[in-house]
């Protein structure tokens, strides 16, 4: 009875927390949207009046159901971690569902190039053949320093010029998503980035490169996750994943290779993973 009593209120407590997030999510936006309407008016017009902007047709499935995976950090500084990783998605075939995004020179800390993908072919071998798999290749900054692409429009456009040559030059020349380093970014920056067509994905909303924005529920539950938290975790990504279904929010799975294999980061994974496949297996 008493370890009932006190599963009841571990529920409870978790449920009560999840329901604050939301709330707080809902009735909050984007650091850039706020700078948006207090700092530069002007920058925000941009979003306003750049509707002929075409949209890229963007080859990932998205049925509003099945959560997306964002693998951040694709460096073949965590070659091994990545490959963990990819071993508990393939297991329940989610390839098609799960988005890479690649960071193209790795300086954080500094390396000397260590990490530039062209000096690293046996990763971007292994980057292709997962791309032929199903797996969407996208861009997740240039070398990753701090508060990277938080940064002047001209700056900008060196960073994004740089980091898509190396892409090219490792064969990757249909990038559409961007998900700026620790979430940083600022008017300027955002709007080089919709003006070269990318889709730009933040914690709590998607911006297309016309402009419009769209809802969407980002969360990580595997950072150092300790494994004795691995279940309270999960009843609370289950309360999540159901909330954003039932208000049809496209919902995202975002992890670090780096931190994902600590603990019971992969643990984690799996029973999310066999949870999500269990809910599409039991719908009429």
């Amino acid at each position: 009875m008493k370890k009932l009593l006190i599963s009841f209120i571990v529920v409870l407590s978790i449920t009560s927390i999840v329901l604050g997030e939301i709330f707080i999510s809902e009735n909050s936006s984007s650091n850039i949207i706020k700078e948006n309407k207090k700092e530069d008016k002007n920058n925000s017009k941009y979003i306003e009046n750049n509707s002929k902007h075409e949209v890229k047709n963007h080859n990932i499935k998205n049925n509003n159901e099945k959560p997306i995976i964002l693998v951040h950090d694709v460096s073949p500084k965590y070659f091994k971690q990545l490959k963990e990783v990819i071993n508990v998605i393939n297991k329940y075939h989610y390839a098609n569902y799960t988005m890479l995004f690649v960071i193209p020179d790795l300086e954080n800390p500094p390396s000397g190039g260590k990490w530039d993908l062209r000096r690293n072919r046996e990763f971007v071998k292994y980057l292709h053949e997962l791309e032929r798999e199903g797996y969407k290749i996208e861009l997740h900054g240039y070398k990753h320093t701090f508060h990277e692409f938080n940064c002047p429009k001209d700056e900008c456009l060196e960073k994004l010029h740089n980091a898509e040559i190396i892409m090219r030059d490792c064969g990757f020349d249909n990038l559409s998503f961007f998900i700026p380093p620790a979430w940083a970014l600022n008017n300027d920056s955002l709007e080089v980035l919709l003006k070269h067509n990318y889709t730009v994905i933040l914690t709590n909303e998607i911006i297309y490169p016309n402009g419009t924005t769209k809802k969407i529920m980002n969360k990580e539950y595997t950072w150092y996750l300790k494994k004795e938290y691995v279940n309270l975790y999960l009843i609370k990504a289950e309360i999540n994943y159901r909330y954003a279904l039932k208000h049809h929010i496209p919902f995202y799975l975002s992890l670090h290779p780096q931190t994902i294999t600590y603990g019971g980061g992969l643990e984690f994974l799996n029973k999310f993973l066999k949870f999500i496949n269990n809910s599409q297996s039991s719908k009429p």
